[in-house]
């Protein structure tokens, strides 16, 4: 409640005109939507916030008879995603930057538990210089290095092509230079909402822990035709330092303090290309380990050698995706395919390790999501989509005692959404 409270209060004061008065030179923004939607799987998923953030179908579950629990349809209807943002501009430059900030919220909670409540997406300053943004610093909540804007799948929210897409925002310094043709990046990023799994649950204490943050470089080139960016293609590497433990306990109770890390690094190739000024292709290839930060599959394993002492390490995935969709007119369809494979598939877990992370039992999965938009005006637009993912599971299902099934096998789950979004 004193979140709803706050956010009021927070609007009735920057709406006011009086008081947009007194700050003279100040330009102001409004942005945002209004999204209700509805979703029908076919049967239960692994997801969030009333699973309208699907990941991937869940895992047969079977009762005594060897009858599938989780082969039950799921039907909801929800406008979480409803959103709120503000740009702020400065009066005046400082130095050779222009100076603006960025604020914007939404209602899907920054946890499971905080759904309908007010959630932080994005909140920055910037400090840019040149028309074609040949140097910008970012300071502030942001999406995570690997997220790149150009490039994101036009599917509908919560799930934006995860968990082959990565969806997760970081607070970072990063810091851009290029222009017209070529652009590098270096980002320093921090953990909040997005954090990594570990032997306290999840936690943004063990990457605070290492005195470092996560760290991303990128390089991208552009070209087009009258000074218009049609085209794009781009690099970056991935790297974090965890330290899962501060201290551990021996078999005679003595409390030692321990310094076991392991680093995790992540490789990715992205691009996007418009067609005519009509049609948008956009395309992005994943290699790296311990991405379930990044709503990807991946994690560590947890391996104690002897008592107290512990080493780690890093599993993960590879995924390819792409997006084709048209970008004017009344009616706008669009296809995202996309694959994703655990590339430590099937190694061993013995009595002493642990695993930390998401997806372990799962071989590969995959996705195919036809949309088509209705667009009778800008500001308002009509969504279809069905969505089919597929995953191959590993892992052996009892059925009753003494009893397997096949180690390996297969579900599918068709997702069907109709929304309306109202922008303003």
């Amino acid at each position: 409640m004193r979140k709803y409270v706050f956010f009021f209060l927070f609007l009735s004061t920057v709406c006011n005109p009086w008081l947009f008065a007194q700050r003279k030179g100040f330009e102001y923004h409004f942005s945002g939507f209004v999204d209700p939607q509805l979703f029908m799987d076919s049967r239960q998923v692994v997801g969030g916030r009333e699973s309208q953030m699907l990941l991937y179908p869940a895992p047969r579950k079977l009762d005594s008879k060897g009858n599938d629990e989780n082969a039950v349809p799921n039907l909801n209807m929800l406008a979480i995603t409803t959103r709120l943002g503000m740009e702020i501009n400065a009066p005046e430059k400082v130095g050779r930057y222009a100076v603006s900030g960025y604020v914007e919220g939404d209602f899907t909670g920054s946890t499971e538990a905080g759904i309908n409540m007010l959630r932080l997406r994005h909140a920055y300053v910037q400090f840019c210089r040149g028309e074609f943004r040949e140097e910008r610093l970012l300071l502030g909540q942001y999406w995570h290095p690997l997220v790149v804007p150009e490039i994101m799948p036009g599917t509908r929210p919560l799930n934006m092509g995860l968990p082959f897409h990565p969806y997760s925002r970081y607070v970072q310094a990063r810091y851009e230079r290029g222009g017209r043709h070529i652009r590098w990046a270096t980002t320093a990023a921090f953990q909040l909402d997005n954090s990594s799994l570990g032997p306290e649950g999840r936690s943004t204490e063990y990457l605070r822990q290492t005195g470092l943050p996560e760290g991303n470089a990128e390089i991208s080139l552009l070209w087009g035709h009258g000074g218009k960016i049609e085209n794009m293609v781009g690099l970056m590497a991935n790297a974090e330092l965890l330290r899962p433990r501060k201290a551990v306990t021996l078999p005679s109770g003595e409390r030692l303090r321990t310094g076991a890390t392991f680093p995790s690094y992540a490789f990715s190739l992205f691009g996007a290309h418009y067609f005519n000024g009509k049609w948008k292709l956009s395309y992005q290839g994943i290699y790296g380990d311990n991405l379930y930060e990044q709503s990807l599959i991946g994690g560590y394993i947890a391996t104690e050698k002897v008592p107290g002492e512990y080493r780690y390490t890093p599993w993960g995935c590879y995924t390819l995706w792409a997006d084709f969709r048209r970008l004017t007119g009344k009616w706008r369809p669009g296809l995202f395919a996309a694959y994703g494979r655990n590339k430590d598939f099937g190694r061993n877990v013995t009595e002493n390790e642990t695993v930390y992370g998401r997806g372990w039992d799962i071989d590969y999965l995959w996705r195919v999501q036809p949309q088509l938009a209705f667009c009778p005006k800008t500001w308002l637009q009509f969504f279809a989509e069905a969505e089919y993912t597929s995953v191959r599971y590993g892992e052996e299902k009892p059925i009753e005692a003494g009893k397997h099934m096949s180690s390996a096998y297969a579900v599918g789950n068709l997702r069907l959404i109709l929304a309306a979004v109202y922008s303003f």
